[in-house]
């Protein structure tokens, strides 16, 4: 009788065996919730920043194409008064671009006068609805959580300015433009990006409506 007692006492578990069991199977559980989150993270990252990239690289495209084609049209704004085809400051840019478009045969012009504004944190862009007296038309989210955004211009003799307000017998676009954009926590992005040089092409007159 007591070999068989002593028999099933070595057969089973003790408290402290349990125990410990239960401690490893818990350890080996947190590691792999450690692996899987650290996994998760890592995975979101790397979406969001292949999102920033290809955020950047429309931004890129899109500022590029309105910069190639801008051409020098004076307009008019709503009060009469005379509108530079290319004018610009630190938070705004707007200019005269050619190469518009008309899938659908409206009978438009090829000009349009485009906006890009850069205020309040988000980089906008916007198209105004006539080169003469229109109004800016809905505008496109580009960039967004911005703490620093700044367009700059170089001159003819290589400097840059904040504004771009032509002197007299200067040219009437500046030989490059240069787009900053800063979010909090992350190095700034700067796009340098050269103005179309030589001829320019032919633009209606002044005061002629684009609508």
């Amino acid at each position: 009788m007591r070999l068989r007692l002593s028999q099933g006492r070595e057969a089973g578990f003790t408290l402290v065996e349990m125990l410990v069991a239960l401690l490893i199977f818990a350890l080996l559980a947190a590691a792999g919730v450690g692996l899987l989150r650290a996994s998760v993270d890592t995975q979101g990252a790397v979406e969001r920043r292949l999102g920033d990239l290809a955020a950047a690289a429309r931004l890129r495209t899109l500022l590029s194409s309105d910069l190639a084609q801008a051409v020098d049209r004076p307009g008019r704004d709503a009060g009469g008064g005379t509108r530079p085809g290319f004018v610009g400051v630190a938070e705004e840019l707007r200019l005269v671009r050619a190469g518009w478009s008309d899938p659908a045969g409206a009978g438009r012009p090829e000009l349009q006068a485009v906006r890009w504004d850069a205020g309040g944190g988000i980089l906008r862009r916007s198209a105004l609805d006539a080169l003469d007296g229109g109004r800016d038309g809905p505008a496109a989210v580009l960039a967004r959580d911005l703490v620093r955004t700044a367009f700059r211009y170089r001159g003819p003799g290589g400097e840059w300015r904040t504004e771009w307000q032509p002197a007299q017998g200067e040219p009437a676009l500046p030989a490059a433009v240069e787009l900053t954009l800063e979010r909090r926590g992350e190095a700034p992005v700067t796009l340098v990006l050269a103005m179309p040089q030589g001829s320019v092409p032919d633009v209606p007159p002044l005061g002629v409506s684009a609508a």
